[in-house]
């Protein structure tokens, strides 16, 4: 199991579900559609990036991708 955060200077958002992938790439493919659509919303709302990151940890916690949402 993967479990996609989103993390700002305003906290974590924490998620509690979780998802199976077949590989890393995978995982790193969800995780940029996933950073994508937050940072479409996010501009048709009036807002940017504002140095948010996805973090993908593995099941132990043990974190496995961080990607800045500026990268994506």
């Amino acid at each position: 199991m993967y479990y996609f955060h989103i993390h700002s200077s305003d906290g974590t958002v924490v998620d509690d579900e979780g998802e199976e992938f077949a590989d890393m790439a995978a995982v790193r493919e969800e995780a940029v559609t996933a950073v994508r659509e937050l940072v479409a919303d996010g501009i048709r709302s009036g807002k940017g990036p504002n140095g948010r990151e996805l973090r993908v940890a593995a099941d132990a916690g043990k974190l496995v991708l961080s990607l800045p949402f500026r990268d994506v």
